[in-house]
């Protein structure tokens, strides 16, 4: 009973590091990030990364923008 219940943990930690690292990928791809090195972020260290990709996105987008400039978000 304890081996099964082992087995299934990995499954489940495995199933959310690969629906982690599409999400990653996807949601770069929409960015214009760097597809490969936030789809690998994702399959490494899952859902953590999520913020670190937000941040990252936040970044490159001041930096094409310009620190002067202003914009509205609705």
């Amino acid at each position: 009973m304890l081996a099964f219940a082992n087995v299934e943990s990995v499954v489940t930690l495995i199933c959310v590091l690969l629906i982690s690292g599409l999400v990653m990928g996807n949601l770069a791809f929409r960015a214009g990030l760097g597809i490969k090195r936030w789809t690998l972020l994702g399959l490494l260290i899952g859902p953590v990364a999520y913020p670190l990709f937000n941040t990252h996105k936040h970044y490159a987008w001041r930096r094409s923008v310009g620190k002067s400039s202003g914009s509205l978000r609705f």
